[in-house]
Order: C-alpha cells, then structure tokens, then sequence
C-alpha cells in the first residue's frame, strides 16, 4: 500500500523492479484525508500528512504530539509523510508510535476480506511487540487515528540520532505525567529503538505511580537503573551507545518533572 511513499522510495531498488511486489496507492480514498474533532478527542485519517496534523496547531493537539511531529524530517518531506505510513513502515520504527502510545491514542484496523471487510479500534501501543515489529496481517489496513484531549500536567520528548541514517545509534523518548498535590496518579514512557525495539513498561511506570514529588535522588537512581536492567535483559539488539542514552533520557525526563513540580510549589 503507498501513502506517502517516503518509507518506499528510501528502499533500495524498491520500484521498479521486477521482483517488486504490486504498488495500490491510497491517495484517491476521500474517507482517509479527513480530520474530525469531537469534545473528547481528535480524528484524523490515516492519509493525512504530518504539515496538516503541525497547521491543526498546539491549542488542538497536544503539546507532546506538536513536539514530535516537528522533529519529522524537513518542511519539505513532512509534506509528504502520513500519519498511517508513519505507524505502518514493517521494519523501522519512528517517533510518531512512541508518542502516540503515551497519549493512549487508538488507530481503525480495517480488515479486507474479498467484497466485505470489518474494523476494530486498537491502541497504537498493541501495534508492535517489544522487538517493535509491526503486528498487522497483509490484509489490514490502518484508516483513523483516535487522539483523546487528556490533560498531563508534564510531557517530554527526547531524540538523538538519524533513524534513517544511523539507526543502530538512535533512541527516541516520549513521556507524559499526570500529578496533583505533587503525588503522581500516573507516569507513562515509551522507548523507540529504530531496528531494536518498543519498549512500554508497566512496571517501571507502577514504580513511579503513586509517589511524591520531587523525587529524591535515591528514587531517581533506583528508578533509572531498574529500567536499565530490563533493557538489558530484554535480548534485543541494543548497541551500547543506544544504552547510555536510554538511562541519560529517562534520568533526564525525572530531573524535567522534578523541576516542574517545583516550580509550582
């Protein structure tokens, strides 16, 4: 299926060829370029391009979202990646799935089969499993993308590194927090490793949940370093520079909350 074709086209001797497979272009499906919004959340068609998502604006989207798709290429080539290509590339995983699982936004699935087809909503984090590989059949195809208007009280988004170019190097961070009276009611992160993996923990996460801020330096460190050990004994192929920046992220991101917090206080 070609959307935007920036996934395809980067592919070597992807098309034409005779070996490649047939190309279907969705570009004509009026039903996946619309964008509708509702009290409770944001709909958008799995066609619509990420210069379209960044001109809904910030007062709209959520700042973490506004964050990561300004981190997507060039100007130029935003113009031509969707949201669905984006979610559906089957082997390289970018920023916008990372984020969009924190936000606990769901995608459409629709299922093709002969002259009927059914749909059901999925939230984007069971789209892949831990090794990031995409978890949809042949058959199925992304059409909207469900965004709720939760409020966090605290988001980040971290990158480092070219996915494209030197993915063996490139971590991605996303995280949001909800908190009042300075304890935390909920802490979620997901970790994208463009070739090695998807990592949303709910036990990191259950360890943050329910403490006070700021956190001391003791919980910041046990914290980071109980992330640490399931990386590692997660066997996926993670390079070592990609390690260092896993923990530098998330120490981060604490450090972030923990300033936020107290600038409030």
């Amino acid at each position: 299926f070609w959307a935007g074709g920036t996934y395809l086209m980067s592919r070597h001797d992807y098309y034409p060829t005779r070996d490649s497979n047939d190309i279907i272009s969705l570009s004509e499906i009026p039903e996946l370029k619309k964008i509708n919004r509702t009290d409770r959340f944001l709909e958008v068609g799995s066609m619509v391009d990420i210069s379209q998502m960044i001109s809904i604006g910030k007062q709209v989207i959520p700042d973490l979202l506004h964050k990561t798709l300004l981190s997507m290429g060039t100007r130029i080539v935003r113009k031509q990646i969707t949201i669905g290509g984006a979610l559906c590339t089957p082997d390289l995983r970018l920023a916008l799935p990372g984020t969009l699982a924190v936000l606990n936004s769901e995608v459409e699935v629709r299922t093709c089969d002969g002259p009927r087809s059914d749909s059901r909503w999925l939230a984007v984090g069971r789209l892949y499993d831990r090794s990031g590989a995409l978890l949809l059949a042949r058959n199925e195809v992304i059409t909207r993308v469900r965004i709720g208007f939760e409020q966090e009280n605290f988001s980040t988004f971290m990158s480092a590194g070219n996915p494209m170019l030197t993915p063996a190097e490139t971590v991605i961070f996303s995280a949001v927090c909800s908190y009042s009276q300075s304890t935390v009611h909920s802490f979620r992160f997901c970790i994208t490793l463009p070739h090695g993996g998807f990592y949303i923990s709910p036990e990191i996460e259950m360890l943050i949940r329910g403490l006070l801020l700021p956190l001391s330096p003791v919980q910041v460190a046990r914290i980071t370093r109980s992330l640490s050990l399931e990386v590692e004994e997660s066997r996926q192929p993670i390079s070592g520079i990609q390690k260092e920046r896993i923990r530098r992220f998330f120490e981060s991101a604490l450090h972030e909350l923990n300033s936020q917090s107290l600038s409030e206080q």
